[in-house]
């Protein structure tokens, strides 16, 4: 074992190649000489002893070697030179050496195979250029090409302006000018597409002509205008295709004859089955629509020609517009006119003109045919009269062998009848049929003398019934002391139930009157029928109580598009609040029905005991406390275990205008962590780095990292992250004050938080 004397001294074995000990450093008579294997040597003396270590180079013995720019005469350079000339051979096409420049006369003679081209040389042999063609032709460029008589070319060939015009035939001989004449299939191209390109053919009084066999089309495409305009005949035949114009599928408009002058177009011919379509999208097909005066012809009087005019749901519209005449048919033999309608109506309407059916000694039928529906002649309007003549023949009102109700006159106002005869009878006769009277203002008295009497109107009979219409004066059943009862077997009591307007009352207030309305198993209606108005129950005055009750049946209000108001002053609105177990639903989940429960400067408050409260919706928002008030606003209770959740689907959940704020100590913030989209977690280095895989990451999100365990790392580094959109973020611990450089001894645990900016 080695023994320290001195903290600063050693003492041991030498040290040499074998094993490690004492040594010392070579002086530099020891460095230069190079023997020892015992000394080791500094940068002062190595520098020192490389001149003599390293000797000069020879021819014969390898050492340092004097570089040089220029001509001196050094011994390496002058060795070289005579080394590469001396033993450097003549050069040849197989062979690399020495050669020489060629001369103004080898050059000329172009004979010589064994010397060099300069640039001057061969400008002068291109002054005096022997003869060319000689030999097997190659390619060649020349400014100017020129030949006095025929020019004969073969193989391919290309033919470059170069800023000059390219001219064939451009002198004033007549002979002919064929291109690609040859009897073989090949393509001809004149021209190209590039920016203003223009190919232009020119003819005289000679004819243009393009002509194709076989299955060869004629192409003409054209990015822009294309023209075609004749002074004589211009024809457009197929003779075994079909002719299209139009037929791409480009939404462009189509002009045929549109021109100012005076033309006849005719479109199709009266030759066999030819037809003519006439076809359109949701625009429509106009004839004859510009704003000229014209007569439009459709078809024609020659023998059994027809037309026909239709359409699907929309309507046909003859002459709606201006005021004119407008004809169907005419009173020429048998001609006939129909006009059906379906289960739509058919409405003839004038103004202030007259409407006239007349017909020589054929019958006028109106709403004649097989068909259950509504005839009406006539209306409400105004003085509007409606007339029924009829000469010596009789003049006949539902007189057909079919049992049907004729209702003549109606209890409105002043409404008037008037049954007249002459010299013949009046008679009013039924079979099993009702009978009525009915006066305008004046009164029909029945059994109104002062004797006691029963007077009887109708009977109970089969379906035996009896109407009793009033207008506008009251229409009273009185007695004294007697009761007054409306007593049917299974048939309706009808009360007030005529098309008149009319105010209907029920008892009066007089005393303790009651009024009672019951019903059995059936429905007890009030104010159901299909007519918007106002149904008020019960009134504001002193005590006045109104009482809803339903046993184990539902109790339901529903509007439609109204509203449903309840309404007290000071006293309490109580829904479904005694003591017994109930489902109590407020609106629905039809359309935009909306519910609105406010409150003033009191409470609004839901309460319940164990049972859950929910509110609900479609796709429809949900406000709490939405309107432009300061309030304040309580969600949840701080008793036992009571809990508040939040849950929004693929939309956010807003915190908008204010903070949000934990205020109760000893509270904190909580979210998952450990899936593969949560935003915290945590994850550990390995050699300074780890890919932390996270399908909802985003760029510009904010990670905050922090080292939560060493894990036996050696060194701890910088933490730093970047960030592969969509798919994963990378952490990295960086060596300090070296970016970019990973700190592999890190192997550390890392906690991260993200954070996304709005």
């Amino acid at each position: 074992m080695p023994k320290f004397a001195r903290p600063n001294s050693y003492t041991g074995k030498q040290s040499n190649q074998a094993w490690t000990g004492q040594t010392k450093a070579a002086n530099a008579t020891e460095a230069a000489a190079g023997l020892s294997e015992q000394l080791y040597i500094t940068p002062a003396t190595l520098a020192s002893a490389v001149g003599g270590l390293v000797p000069s180079a020879t021819t014969v013995v390898e050492g340092v070697v004097l570089l040089t720019d220029n001509s001196s005469p050094v011994a390496t350079k002058l060795y070289a030179d005579n080394l590469a000339i001396a033993g450097a051979p003549a050069w040849s096409e197989t062979l690399s050496g020495i050669g020489q420049l060629a001369t103004t006369a080898e050059a000329q003679a172009a004979s010589n195979d064994n010397v060099a081209m300069t640039p001057l040389k061969t400008a002068q042999l291109l002054a005096t250029p022997p003869a060319i063609g000689g030999t097997t032709p190659g390619a060649g460029a020349f400014t100017t090409l020129a030949a006095s008589g025929l020019s004969s070319l073969s193989g391919s060939a290309t033919i470059l302006t170069a800023g000059t015009a390219l001219n064939l035939a451009s002198d004033a001989d007549t002979a002919a000018v064929n291109i690609g004449t040859g009897a073989a299939a090949r393509t001809i191209t004149i021209g190209n597409i590039s920016g203003a390109t223009a190919v232009a053919v020119n003819t005289g009084t000679g004819h243009f002509t393009v002509t194709t066999t076989g299955s060869g089309d004629i192409i003409l495409n054209s990015d822009d205008t294309m023209l075609l305009d004749a002074d004589g005949v211009l024809e457009l035949n197929s003779s075994a295709g079909v002719i299209g114009i139009g037929n791409d599928a480009d939404a462009q408009n189509i002009n045929i004859g549109t021109g100012a002058a005076a033309r006849v177009i005719t479109v199709g011919n009266s030759t066999g089955a030819t037809q003519v379509v006439v076809n359109s999208g949701s625009a429509g097909v106009q004839i004859g629509a510009n704003a000229i005066a014209q007569t439009v012809t459709i078809g024609n009087q020659t023998g059994a020609s027809a037309v026909v005019i239709d359409s699907g749901t929309g309507a046909i519209n003859i002459g709606t517009t201006v005021a004119k005449t407008i004809t169907i048919g005419n009173v020429t033999g048998a001609t006939a006119v129909n006009i059906n309608t379906g289960t739509g109506g058919s409405t003839y309407t004038t103004t202030n003109g007259a409407f006239s059916l007349v017909t020589g000694t054929g019958a006028i039928n109106i709403g004649a045919d097989a068909a259950a529906h509504t005839i009406t002649v006539g209306n409400s309007t105004g003085a509007t009269s409606v007339v029924l003549n009829c000469g010596t023949g009789a003049l006949n009102i539902g007189t057909n062998a079919v049992a049907h109700t004729i209702t003549i006159g109606n209890v409105t106002g002043a409404t008037a009848v008037n049954v007249n005869s002459g010299s013949g009878a009046c008679a009013w006769t039924t079979t099993n049929g009702s009978f009525g009277v009915a006066t305008g203002t004046g009164a029909i008295n029945l059994g109104t003398d002062a004797a006691a009497k029963t007077i009887t109107i109708g009977n109970v009979t089969g379906a035996t019934a009896v109407n009793v219409n009033s207008g506008s004066s009251a229409c009273a059943w009185t007695t004294t002391n007697g009761d007054f009862s409306l007593i049917t077997g299974t048939g309706a009591i009808n009360v007030g139930t005529d098309a008149a307007a009319k105010t209907i009352t029920l008892g009066n207030s007089t005393g303790a009157t009651s009024v009672v309305v019951n019903c059995g198993t059936g429905a007890l209606n009030i104010g159901t029928n299909a007519i918007a108005h106002t149904i008020t129950i019960g009134n504001i005055t002193g005590a006045t109580a109104v009482n809803v009750n339903s046993g184990s049946g539902a109790c339901a209000w529903t509007t439609t598009n109204g509203s449903f108001g309840v309404v007290t002053g000071t006293g309490a609105i109580n829904i479904g609040a005694d003591a017994a177990a109930k489902t109590i639903t407020i609106g629905n989940i039809t359309g935009a029905t909306a519910v609105n429960v406010n409150s003033g400067s009191g409470a609004c408050a839901w309460t319940t005991t164990n049972g859950s409260f929910g509110i609900v919706t479609g796709t429809g928002a949900i406000n709490i406390g939405a309107d432009a008030a300061a309030k304040t606003i309580t969600i949840g209770n701080t008793t036992g275990a009571s809990g508040v959740s939040i849950v929004g689907g693929s939309a956010n959940v807003a915190v908008t205008s204010s903070h949000l704020k934990i205020a109760t100590t000893g509270k904190g913030l909580q979210i998952k962590a450990g899936a593969a989209t949560d935003f915290a977690g945590s994850a550990v280095l390995v050699l300074g780095t780890v890919t932390v895989a996270n399908t909802n990451i985003a760029t510009g999100d904010l990670i905050f990292l922090s080292r939560v365990a060493a894990n036996g790392s050696v060194t701890l580094g910088e933490l730093s992250y970047t960030i592969s959109n969509g798919a994963s973020f990378t952490i990295t611990s960086l060596i300090l004050g070296t970016p970019g450089s990973p700190q592999t001894a890190d192997v550390s645990t890392v906690a991260y938080f993200i954070v996304r900016p709005l």
